[in-house]
Protein backbone atom coordinates (compact mmCIF):
# COMPACT_ATOMS: atom_id res chain seq x y z
CA UNK A 1 0.00 0.00 0.00
CA UNK A 2 1.17 3.54 -0.79
CA UNK A 3 3.07 5.12 2.12
CA UNK A 4 0.82 8.17 2.03
CA UNK A 5 -2.33 6.09 2.51
CA UNK A 6 -0.71 4.06 5.29
CA UNK A 7 0.14 7.33 7.04
CA UNK A 8 -3.36 8.65 6.40
CA UNK A 9 -5.15 5.56 7.75
CA UNK A 10 -3.03 5.21 10.89
CA UNK A 11 -3.30 8.95 11.58
CA UNK A 12 -7.07 8.87 11.11
CA UNK A 13 -7.34 5.90 13.48
CA UNK A 14 -5.39 7.78 16.16
CA UNK A 15 -7.50 10.92 15.72
CA UNK A 16 -10.71 8.88 15.91
CA UNK A 17 -9.56 7.15 19.10
CA UNK A 18 -8.53 10.45 20.71
CA UNK A 19 -11.73 12.16 19.58
CA UNK A 20 -14.02 9.46 20.95
CA UNK A 21 -12.22 9.56 24.29
CA UNK A 22 -12.18 13.37 24.47
CA UNK A 23 -15.87 13.84 23.68
CA UNK A 24 -16.88 11.07 26.02
CA UNK A 25 -18.97 12.16 28.98
CA UNK A 26 -16.18 11.29 31.39
CA UNK A 27 -12.87 13.20 31.03
CA UNK A 28 -11.16 10.42 32.99
CA UNK A 29 -11.31 8.24 29.87
CA UNK A 30 -9.21 10.68 27.86
CA UNK A 31 -6.79 11.04 30.77
CA UNK A 32 -6.41 7.26 30.95
CA UNK A 33 -5.69 7.20 27.22
CA UNK A 34 -3.00 9.84 27.73
CA UNK A 35 -1.49 7.77 30.54
CA UNK A 36 -1.50 4.72 28.25
CA UNK A 37 0.27 6.73 25.51
CA UNK A 38 2.85 7.94 28.01
CA UNK A 39 3.38 4.39 29.22
CA UNK A 40 3.98 3.13 25.68
CA UNK A 41 6.40 5.97 24.97
CA UNK A 42 8.37 5.45 28.20
CA UNK A 43 8.48 1.66 27.80
CA UNK A 44 9.12 1.14 24.10
CA UNK A 45 10.19 4.43 22.48
CA UNK A 46 11.94 6.78 24.89
CA UNK A 47 14.68 4.27 25.85
CA UNK A 48 15.83 4.24 22.21
CA UNK A 49 16.50 7.97 21.94
CA UNK A 50 15.83 9.87 25.17
CA UNK A 51 18.47 10.67 27.79
CA UNK A 52 17.33 9.43 31.20
CA UNK A 53 18.12 12.79 32.78
CA UNK A 54 15.44 14.43 30.62
CA UNK A 55 12.67 11.95 31.43
CA UNK A 56 10.98 13.91 34.28
CA UNK A 57 10.95 17.09 32.16
CA UNK A 58 10.20 15.47 28.83
CA UNK A 59 8.03 13.62 28.13
CA UNK A 60 6.52 13.15 31.62
CA UNK A 61 5.94 16.79 32.68
CA UNK A 62 4.08 17.90 29.50
CA UNK A 63 1.85 14.82 29.73
CA UNK A 64 1.04 15.71 33.34
CA UNK A 65 0.16 19.28 32.29
CA UNK A 66 -2.07 17.90 29.54
CA UNK A 67 -3.84 15.59 32.00
CA UNK A 68 -4.29 18.48 34.42
CA UNK A 69 -5.90 20.65 31.75
CA UNK A 70 -8.14 17.77 30.69
CA UNK A 71 -9.33 17.12 34.24
CA UNK A 72 -10.10 20.80 34.90
CA UNK A 73 -13.64 21.94 34.12
CA UNK A 74 -12.24 25.43 33.47
CA UNK A 75 -9.50 24.41 31.05
CA UNK A 76 -10.84 21.18 29.55
CA UNK A 77 -11.63 22.94 26.25
CA UNK A 78 -7.95 23.89 25.85
CA UNK A 79 -7.06 20.24 25.26
CA UNK A 80 -9.07 20.30 22.02
CA UNK A 81 -7.31 23.50 20.96
CA UNK A 82 -3.89 21.97 21.75
CA UNK A 83 -4.50 18.91 19.60
CA UNK A 84 -6.25 20.85 16.83
CA UNK A 85 -3.52 23.49 16.52
CA UNK A 86 -0.70 20.93 16.58
CA UNK A 87 -2.34 18.60 14.08
CA UNK A 88 -3.33 21.40 11.70
CA UNK A 89 0.26 22.64 11.75
CA UNK A 90 1.61 19.13 11.11
CA UNK A 91 -0.84 18.47 8.27
CA UNK A 92 -0.14 21.81 6.60
CA UNK A 93 3.62 21.39 6.93
CA UNK A 94 3.49 17.85 5.53
CA UNK A 95 1.19 18.59 2.58
CA UNK A 96 2.85 21.82 1.48
CA UNK A 97 6.37 20.74 2.31
CA UNK A 98 6.16 17.40 0.50
CA UNK A 99 4.79 19.06 -2.64
CA UNK A 100 6.51 22.44 -2.81
CA UNK A 101 9.39 22.18 -0.35
CA UNK A 102 12.74 23.36 -1.72
CA UNK A 103 14.49 25.40 0.96
CA UNK A 104 15.74 23.20 3.77
CA UNK A 105 14.90 24.44 7.26
CA UNK A 106 17.28 22.36 9.39
CA UNK A 107 19.02 19.83 7.11
CA UNK A 108 21.45 18.62 9.77
CA UNK A 109 18.58 17.70 12.12
CA UNK A 110 15.61 16.89 9.89
CA UNK A 111 16.41 16.87 6.14
CA UNK A 112 12.76 16.69 5.05
CA UNK A 113 11.64 19.88 6.78
CA UNK A 114 11.48 22.98 4.62
CA UNK A 115 10.61 26.63 5.00
CA UNK A 116 7.74 26.11 2.56
CA UNK A 117 6.38 23.39 4.83
CA UNK A 118 6.68 25.67 7.85
CA UNK A 119 4.74 28.38 6.01
CA UNK A 120 2.09 25.82 5.04
CA UNK A 121 1.81 24.74 8.66
CA UNK A 122 1.24 28.34 9.73
CA UNK A 123 -1.48 28.84 7.10
CA UNK A 124 -3.29 25.65 8.11
CA UNK A 125 -3.01 26.40 11.81
CA UNK A 126 -5.01 29.60 11.43
CA UNK A 127 -8.05 27.40 10.75
CA UNK A 128 -8.17 26.96 14.53
CA UNK A 129 -9.84 30.38 14.82
CA UNK A 130 -12.98 28.58 13.66
CA UNK A 131 -13.12 26.91 17.08
CA UNK A 132 -14.28 28.49 20.32
CA UNK A 133 -12.93 30.34 22.23
CA UNK A 134 -10.30 31.44 19.70
CA UNK A 135 -12.96 32.58 17.25
CA UNK A 136 -14.35 35.13 19.70
CA UNK A 137 -10.86 35.99 20.94
CA UNK A 138 -9.75 36.62 17.36
CA UNK A 139 -12.72 38.90 16.72
CA UNK A 140 -11.91 40.94 19.83
CA UNK A 141 -8.10 40.82 19.71
CA UNK A 142 -6.96 39.79 16.21
CA UNK A 143 -3.32 40.88 16.59
CA UNK A 144 -2.90 39.18 19.98
CA UNK A 145 -4.51 35.99 18.73
CA UNK A 146 -2.45 35.95 15.54
CA UNK A 147 0.76 36.37 17.58
CA UNK A 148 -0.34 33.56 19.90
CA UNK A 149 -1.01 31.19 16.98
CA UNK A 150 2.39 32.05 15.50
CA UNK A 151 4.00 31.33 18.89
CA UNK A 152 2.21 27.97 18.98
CA UNK A 153 3.48 27.14 15.47
CA UNK A 154 7.08 28.01 16.34
CA UNK A 155 6.79 25.92 19.51
CA UNK A 156 5.35 22.98 17.53
CA UNK A 157 8.30 23.18 15.14
CA UNK A 158 10.78 23.29 18.04
CA UNK A 159 9.14 20.20 19.56
CA UNK A 160 9.39 18.34 16.27
CA UNK A 161 13.03 19.34 15.76
CA UNK A 162 13.86 18.46 19.37
CA UNK A 163 12.73 14.85 18.95
CA UNK A 164 14.36 14.70 15.51
CA UNK A 165 17.62 15.80 17.11
CA UNK A 166 17.31 13.07 19.74
CA UNK A 167 16.69 10.45 17.04
CA UNK A 168 19.66 11.63 14.99
CA UNK A 169 21.82 11.55 18.11
CA UNK A 170 20.68 7.96 18.75
CA UNK A 171 21.10 7.13 15.03
CA UNK A 172 17.55 5.86 14.58
CA UNK A 173 14.94 6.84 11.98
CA UNK A 174 11.79 6.20 14.02
CA UNK A 175 11.03 6.05 17.72
CA UNK A 176 8.59 3.17 17.30
CA UNK A 177 6.38 1.18 14.94
CA UNK A 178 2.99 1.42 16.66
CA UNK A 179 1.79 3.97 14.07
CA UNK A 180 2.75 2.82 10.55
CA UNK A 181 3.94 5.73 8.45
CA UNK A 182 4.39 8.02 11.45
CA UNK A 183 7.28 6.49 13.33
CA UNK A 184 5.76 5.97 16.73
CA UNK A 185 3.66 7.81 19.30
CA UNK A 186 6.48 10.13 20.34
CA UNK A 187 6.74 11.38 16.78
CA UNK A 188 3.06 12.29 16.89
CA UNK A 189 3.14 13.79 20.37
CA UNK A 190 6.40 15.75 20.11
CA UNK A 191 4.85 19.02 18.93
CA UNK A 192 1.70 18.46 21.02
CA UNK A 193 3.72 18.19 24.23
CA UNK A 194 5.66 21.38 23.55
CA UNK A 195 2.48 23.23 22.55
CA UNK A 196 0.85 22.05 25.80
CA UNK A 197 3.38 24.14 27.73
CA UNK A 198 2.39 27.30 25.81
CA UNK A 199 -1.32 26.71 26.33
CA UNK A 200 -0.72 26.03 30.01
CA UNK A 201 1.15 29.32 30.41
CA UNK A 202 -1.64 31.26 28.66
CA UNK A 203 -4.52 29.20 30.06
CA UNK A 204 -6.15 32.10 31.93
CA UNK A 205 -6.22 34.29 28.83
CA UNK A 206 -7.75 31.48 26.79
CA UNK A 207 -10.30 30.22 29.32
CA UNK A 208 -14.00 30.71 28.71
CA UNK A 209 -15.57 33.68 30.56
Amino acid sequence: MNQFFIRLLSGAALILLLGLAYFCRYPELFSLLLIACLGIILTFEWPKCGPTVLTPWFPISPFLLLIYLNQSSTYHHLVLLIFASSMLFDVGAYLIGSRYGQWKLAPSISPNKTWEGFAGGILFSFLIVLLNPLRHLFMAHPVWTACFILLVDITALIGDLFVSRLKRRAQIKDCGTILPGHGGLLDRFDSILFVTIIFFLFRRSLSLP
